[in-house]
């Protein structure tokens, strides 16, 4: 029968206080700790009763716990002291338990939270009853090796977890039952086993009454996963005494993976050591609780975790690439355990056969790394950069694309890289053949910060070389487009890093095509432009800038308010405001003249914000001789008054010095951001435009199509209201000034007096302009796509429209509707008319609408003429840019002549006054008997009556407009025309 090592319930005979413990603090105190769990264990060691030191000793010499929870602080060599684990962890001493049973409740609370950290890292935070499963093995008294152990260990956790669960005991204790899957947690046959009233220890295995077998899988370690538990003798290691993990020791065997397994049974060796990789398959075993003190490294055992790789130091065939893996594997899990030894501490450097002493940063490393050692593992053949890199996940690379521009360390132009970095930059502009850095300083720790460049685009490529201290790499260039750039601090003592200027030479020279398409030939309202752009590699900017023509003044200019500008000074420079220096419009150009003035200003208003990019384009050319000359532009200015513009920021090229600098302007007070090299020759006239995106903050500066400078703001400017040119020194000839706004392939445009196409064409002229331009990776730059447009928005006018053929008259004798006018359109002139003839003004009933070109007469004949009918004539004034107008006639009354005598009448000797008339009118002037009859515009019949001579008639109900009065005497008529106000 099996000799039984652990009692699964132990029974004290002795005198005993009922625990008056505050559990609920414990569980404030570390709320990770599940509600119940800490009664739970009271109840299962100790019927929450605290044991005193006067406990009467075992009469089987069992060793003996203390406090409420039941723990051991001395296990006879046998049992685990879990009180001492729990000191270590908690940094509550074993002293201090015995003397106060709340802070041994609190010490356990704190141990347990810690180690639920420590085990979801490992096992997924979804598994909580497994992790609690591992924490609860971690602290328990009961040994791991063996198969009688194993189940003691699982009765001892079965009882605790069965009472989490427990309804009852629950609601005795305060708690929610648990509720924890015990089947999942212990197996359906183990769980049969545990909860068995009756259990047999037989030659054969744990049974129970009905046959049901208590079996245990291959050991598995309870800190590593993967790794087999194949424990060491308590008699090889020791406790830790409250000393946190802090590192890891990488050992060399020499010998046998099996070898050194044995020999850490063995409790004469007095050796032990956490882990043991094997080589052939990196198989891993572990022998000693991470928790535990192993005695491996002497002196520094009590902060470390050991692995001993199985091989020797003189024959790199045992260091194989499963080896690696797997040893890289189990330090990444400790990496993440909670711990606090970071991956990027791990050393790199040069293996080396002699001690060598490494400083406390580095704390990942081998045994002939630390203090107060004579051996020398794992010696000349174990590959450090590649375990390093083997525990390190590459970082993110940020990829510089610029053909040019500046390189610097995490600090800046000015401050000092940090603590543990690894940073990647590649360095890779589309089309380029090769990409060189020129460093111009480099400054890093001597012997730990290292900077590491490769011929190519990731680490494995060729190193070109390894840089710290003040060994600068000076001038490095790639033989292909790729070149990598990594950068590794350790943990203290930082320096000012470097700067470096970049540069490439590509074979991309082909530049972007910009093109405006699908362009109307007139402009009536807003719209949409679409714009093509095309490129062999790629675009990555894209501008445009909306022009206008002004007609008075013959100059095109953009509104500065929408964030564009276009100043050629064909003209004049009436946008600009000349505060300092002697800015004057000359040869079509707009000139400072004066040579001593140091910061002249000319200031455009112009309207910029965050919602767009921006492009700022302009010929310069320096026209003096001199030193110290230098001239530029600022953009985003809060306030073009001052001295420095407020807050901006400025381009300045010196020609004497032959720099390009970006400055930034806050408060009026200005610091120089960059400060490259740029040729700048007097009397040469060079493009230059700036671009800068207020979301990224990234500025950037091309010469004649050539990028020379960049700096990213990282609280960059969000809002301007002008642009000013400065000049210090020098006489400049400024010329083809634009602001450009970024876009997308379409862009919507506003037309209108305030829009971007504020002005309208006069007599068809092109009167709209949109430029687009863009840019790829390597700088290349496209010609301005330039689209014109034709602008109307106002539908044409009338001169005049008559009824008749001549001038206008109110009767015809004739059958013959007939009319004659004059349209007029100073923007896109008159394109052609429509005409129509009805009995109503508007109405078509007589004659639909009928195309008749660009004459400005027209006759109908009445198929069916109705006498004393009045016909108007409808009118549609249709202009080049398709808009109309409609307008009607005041219509003609159509009158049967062979009615009417022309002799004895006195007609015509009748006056209708005042007209216009307000609310009354007369009529005077005959003899004899007459009769009036009113129609109004429409020929709704508004007066019939007879007077004699004379006659005033009311109209006040009368609505304003144009009315027919018939006045007939015996068979002759006349028609007067009557205008009410």
């Amino acid at each position: 029968m099996f000799r039984i090592y652990a009692l699964l319930i132990i029974l004290f005979y002795s005198q005993s206080t009922f625990a008056q413990i505050n559990f609920t603090s414990a569980y404030e105190a570390y709320p990770n700790v599940p509600k119940g769990l800490l009664e739970t264990v009271a109840f299962c060691n100790t019927r929450l009763e605290v044991l005193d030191n006067n406990v009467q000793t075992s009469c089987i010499g069992i060793p003996i716990p203390f406090g409420v929870l039941g723990l051991f602080d001395d296990g006879k060599g046998y049992f685990r002291e879990n009180a001492r684990t729990v000191a270590a962890l908690s940094g509550i001493s074993v002293e201090t338990q015995k003397q106060d049973p709340q802070q041994q409740v609190m010490a356990y609370a704190k141990a347990v939270q810690l180690l639920l950290s420590k085990h979801a890292l490992k096992k997924g935070s979804d598994n909580q009853g497994e992790i609690l499963y591992a924490v609860l093995r971690e602290l328990s008294e009961i040994p791991t090796e063996g198969y009688i152990n194993r189940f003691a260990m699982d009765a001892q956790l079965y009882q605790v977890f069965r009472y989490l669960n427990d309804g009852e005991f629950a609601l005795e204790h305060g708690f929610a039952p648990a509720g924890f899957d015990l089947k999942s947690l212990f197996g359906i046959n183990n769980l049969k086993v545990l909860s068995a009233k009756r259990v047999i220890f037989t030659e054969n295995g744990i049974v129970t009454d009905k046959n049901e077998k208590y079996t245990i899988n291959q050991n598995k370690s309870d800190d590593y996963g993967p790794a087999i538990w194949n424990p060491a003798p308590p008699c090889n290691y020791s406790s830790r005494n409250g000393i946190a993990v802090s590192a890891i020791t990488i050992h060399t065997i020499q010998g046998s993976y099996a070898g050194a397994i044995s020999w850490a049974q063995n409790c004469d060796s007095n050796v032990s050591y956490h882990y043991v990789i094997r080589s052939s398959d990196g198989q891993i075993t572990q022998m000693v609780s991470e928790t535990i003190k192993a005695w491996h490294v002497g002196s520094e055992n009590p902060y470390t975790i050991g692995y001993e790789h199985e091989g020797y130091v003189n024959n790199a065939a045992w260091y194989t690439e499963a080896m690696y893996n797997s040893s890289a594997d189990l330090s990444r899990d400790i990496v993440n355990s909670g711990y606090g030894i970071p991956g990027l501490r791990t050393y790199y450097g040069a293996s080396s056969s002699t001690v060598q002493v490494l400083g406390g940063c580095t704390k990942i490393k081998g045994h002939q790394h630390y203090p107060n050692q004579s051996h020398t593992d794992p010696g000349i053949n174990w590959n450090w950069e590649k375990y390093y890199r083997l525990i390190n996940n590459n970082p993110a690379i940020t990829t510089i694309t610029t053909p040019t521009g500046n390189f610097y360390d995490s600090g800046g132009a000015s401050g000092n890289y940090t603590n543990d970095e690894r940073l990647l930059w590649l360095f890779q502009p589309p089309g380029a053949n090769s990409v060189a850095l020129n460093f111009s300083s480099f400054s890093t720790e001597a012997g730990y910060d290292r900077m590491f460049i490769y011929n190519g685009a990731t680490i494995n490529a060729p190193l070109i070389g390894s840089y710290m201290g003040a060994n600068s790499p000076g001038n490095v260039n790639s033989s292909g487009g790729s070149l990598l750039v990594e950068f590794r601090s350790d943990c203290a003592t930082v320096s000012s890093g470097w700067a470096a200027t970049i540069s490439s030479t590509s074979a991309d020279n082909q530049a972007p095509v910009s093109t405006v398409i699908n362009a109307p030939e007139w402009i009536t309202q807003d719209f949409s432009a679409t714009i093509s752009d095309n490129d062999n590699i790629g675009v990555v900017g894209r501008y445009y800038l909306v022009s206008d023509l002004d007609p008075s003044t013959g100059k095109w200019s953009s509104n500065g308010a929408l964030g564009y500008v276009n100043e050629e000074f064909e003209t004049d420079a009436l946008g600009w405001n000349s505060l300092v220096g002697t800015f004057t419009h000359q040869d079509a150009q707009y000139r400072q003249s004066n040579t001593t003035e140091q910061n002249t200003n000319a200031y455009f208003e112009l309207g910029q914000d965050n919602s767009t990019a921006f492009m700022y384009e302009w010929d310069q050319n320096i026209t003096s001789t001199g030193t110290n000359q230098r001239a530029g532009l600022h953009f985003f200015c809060s306030d073009p008054t001052l001295t420095n513009r407020g807050n901006s920021y400025f381009v300045f090229f010196r020609e004497t010095e032959q720099k390009v600098q970006i400055y930034k302007v806050v408060d009026d007070v200005f610091s120089p951001k960059t400060n490259d090299n740029c040729v700048v020759t007097a009397n040469t006239n060079y493009t230059y435009r700036v671009t800068y995106d207020p979301q990224s903050g990234w500025i950037k500066v091309f010469v004649n199509n050539q990028l020379v400078t960049q700096w990213q703001d990282i609280e960059p400017l969000q809002s301007g209201n002008s642009i000013s040119l400065r000049t210090g020194g020098c006489s400049v000839d400024y010329d083809n000034i634009r602001v450009y706004r970024s876009r997308a392939n379409s862009v919507n445009v506003i037309v209108g007096n305030n829009g971007a196409m504020r002005h309208q064409s006069s007599n068809a002229a092109e009167a709209g302009l949109i430029r687009s331009m863009a840019h790829d990776e390597a700088a290349n730059w496209s010609i301005a796509g330039v689209q014109h447009y034709k602008v109307d928005w106002t539908a044409p006018l009338l001169a005049f429209l008559h009824d008749g053929t001549g001038a206008d008259i109110d009767t015809t004798f004739s059958p013959i509707i007939a009319a004659n006018w004059l349209g007029t359109d100073e923007h896109s002139l008159i394109g052609s008319y429509e005409v129509a003839i009805g009995m109503l003004p508007s109405l078509n009933n007589v004659l639909d609408w009928t195309p008749i070109g660009n004459v400005i007469t027209y006759s109908h004949n009445l198929s069916t003429p109705i006498y004393d009918q009045v016909y108007h004539v409808s009118l549609r004034v249709i202009n080049g840019a398709g808009l109309n107008s409609l307008f009607v006639s005041d219509g003609q009354r159509l009158v049967d002549g062979s009615t009417v005598s022309v002799s004895n009448h006195d007609l015509d000797q009748l006056k209708v006054y005042p007209n216009p008339a307000a609310n009354n009118f007369s009529i005077e002037g005959g003899e004899g008997i007459y009769s009036l009859t009113v129609y109004d515009a429409s020929g709704k019949l508004m007066f019939n009556e007879a007077f004699e001579q004379s006659i005033r008639i009311e109209n006040h109900n009368w609505s304003a407009g144009v009315y027919q009065l018939v006045i007939r005497k015996e068979q002759a008529f006349i028609l007067k025309r009557l205008v009410i106000e």
